[in-house]
């Protein structure tokens, strides 16, 4: 049985929390004290309580300063949003500045969403947030939902299952599926019907490793089998062994479609009707009010809704 010790809120100086927040972005004990108009002495002792608090160092010394812990770098994230939303009630709400702000946000992305978003978020970033910077953390279908639950991340974007009650999901796009092959693949010098392809050697993705996927339990249930002849744990991976090889892939078409203009592959549809897949953000209900969240939510959202799928 594990015996936990009470936190008494009204013994803790919530002001230690704006120390911390300072020490997170500066990471050098008199800037932070500049930071919010401390002296250094007084940033130090609040860091000594910070420390019996979290029963972390939080904070160590380096050649460059005061470098983060885990521990640290894993409460950052939610000390900013508690202090935005403090913050937010006190000025009714208008608090949230992305061009002002520097929070850290922590997201869960495959490498499939990495690929598809990263890009685009981080130019939106340099643009409209520049001292705003984010962690990511990869994720999968079967962990997303459990690290929202944790903590680990506070925004997850990809396949999930359907969330609990205490989470939120949005939709932001459907995906289909594209057959792709090298430009010059003797075996996709005719037209791709079904026979053709089922004889086809396949490589497939899948993150645990199973050499059975998506696209093999809708052929199963046709009655239908391919031959899967290499399975990798990385979506990055299938179009450069695709347009290295004699190998086909039926994966998402925004994995191959961009990629299709600067790798000698060649793309078709599938001979057969492969439903497509739900690509959503999640997070997690403590999160809905907090202004600098949903602006994130809605930068991510307008992505989804501009993402290209062609060359």
């Amino acid at each position: 049985m594990i015996v936990m010790k009470a936190l008494h809120l009204h013994r803790v100086d919530l002001n230690l929390l704006v120390v911390f927040d300072a020490l997170m972005a500066e990471e050098h004990a008199t800037r932070a004290a500049e930071r919010i108009g401390l002296t250094q002495p007084a940033v130090s002792h609040a860091l000594n309580r910070l420390r019996a608090l979290f029963s972390d160092p939080l904070f160590v010394r380096s050649p460059r300063g005061m470098t983060p812990t885990p521990a640290a770098l894993e409460a950052a994230p939610a000390i900013r949003s508690i202090l935005e939303q403090v913050e937010g009630v006190l000025l009714g709400g208008r608090v949230f500045d992305p061009k002002e702000s520097t929070r850290q946000f922590v997201l869960g992305l495959s490498d499939y969403a990495a690929f598809v978003f990263l890009p685009r978020l981080t130019g939106r970033l340099e643009r409209e947030a520049p001292g705003v910077s984010l962690i990511v953390r990869n994720t999968s279908r079967g962990v997303g939902l459990p690290m929202l639950d944790d903590g680990i991340v506070e925004l997850i974007a990809g396949n999930f299952p359907v969330p609990p009650s205490h989470m939120r999901e949005e939709l932001l796009y459907e995906e289909d599926f594209v057959c792709a092959g090298r430009i010059g693949n003797p075996a996709l010098d005719r037209s791709l019907d079904l026979e053709r392809y089922l004889s086809l050697r396949h490589l497939q993705v899948s993150m645990k490793g199973e050499p059975h996927g998506y696209v093999d339990a809708v052929l199963r249930d046709k009655n239908l089998k391919r031959n899967v002849t290499v399975t990798v744990g990385h979506f990055l991976m299938a179009p450069h062994l695709v347009g290295t090889s004699d190998l086909v892939a039926t994966e998402p078409r925004r994995l191959f479609g961009p990629l299709a203009g600067r790798l000698p592959l060649q793309l078709s549809p599938p001979p057969i009707d492969i439903p497509s897949f739900r690509v959503v953000q999640a997070w997690h209900a403590r999160n809905d009010a907090d202004l600098g969240h949903k602006w994130l939510r809605q930068v991510v959202r307008e992505i989804g809704q501009w993402v290209d799928c062609t060359p």
